[in-house]
């Protein structure tokens, strides 16, 4: 599965170096949407969930605020069960996604804590609750360790090659504040002719766990019906994807 190339934008790219390594999640989407299509997936990048879903039989519509990875998502899931959509994921009543209602609904890995907190959350929550389906479920991957001190990090880059070019990415330092922690990352780029390139990115992830993101389902009126722990990796902290539903489906 091609999730990125040599036609790629560089955001696309990174997204490959930079995430589309891990997989612990996988079981548990596959599991948790068994039998529902199609499947909406928030904050949908290159499709690291969704292609692998489409894979496995299911539809699914993915929406990013990118058009740069929704278009790469286009460009080479074509043959598959896939649509992206570029969008706000907070503004979910304003888009065309097709149909109204989705009886599965995903926000993978980090998408709650990038949003920029707590009211940007609930604005996607919100989304979620009139665009899910009455008996459906919606599934949101947090992380709740993340350091409370700024330190820096010392571990092994995470690389790739595509087309001749060797893309490096390695996470050097995270600062800490009491809202959120912000992850510096250290790129770098080695052309088929030798040439060296180096940029710093910087990522701000907002604290949440799955007790306060409980209270932020029941204010935007789903409530958290199950917690899937998604142990760590050698190279991943672990996770917890938080499974949500109407009011109704609790009872």
């Amino acid at each position: 599965m091609i999730l990125s190339d040599e036609k790629s934008p560089r955001e696309a790219i990174w997204q490959l170096v930079e995430s589309c390594g891990y997989t612990a999640d996988l079981p548990a989407w596959d599991e948790l949407s068994s039998g529902s299509s199609p499947v909406l997936d928030l904050g949908c990048g290159i499709g690291r969930v969704a292609r692998h879903l489409a894979r496995a039989g299911r539809q699914v519509i993915g929406v990013d605020l990118d058009p740069r990875l929704t278009g790469e998502l286009n460009r080479l899931s074509e043959t598959e069960s896939v649509e992206a959509v570029a969008g706000d994921v907070t503004r979910l009543a304003g888009l065309d996604l097709g149909r109204d209602r989705f009886e599965t609904i995903f926000a993978p890995q980090q998408l709650l804590h990038i949003l920029g907190g707590e009211p940007a959350r609930c604005d996607l929550l919100k989304g979620v609750r009139d665009r899910l389906g009455p008996e459906g479920i919606a599934a949101f991957a947090i992380s709740e360790w993340v350091p409370d001190v700024s330190r820096s990090v010392d571990v092994l880059p995470d690389v790739r090659e595509i087309g001749g070019w060797v893309y490096a990415s390695r996470p050097v330092e995270v600062e800490s504040d009491p809202e959120s922690l912000t992850v510096v990352r250290l790129r770098q780029v080695v052309g088929p002719d030798g040439s060296f390139e180096e940029s710093e990115d910087r990522i701000s992830l907002y604290r949440i766990d799955r007790h306060s993101l409980a209270d932020e389902l029941e204010a935007a009126g789903l409530v958290a019906l199950r917690a899937i722990e998604i142990p760590e990796t050698d190279r991943h902290i672990g996770s917890v994807i938080v499974v949500a539903g109407h009011d109704a489906a609790a009872r």
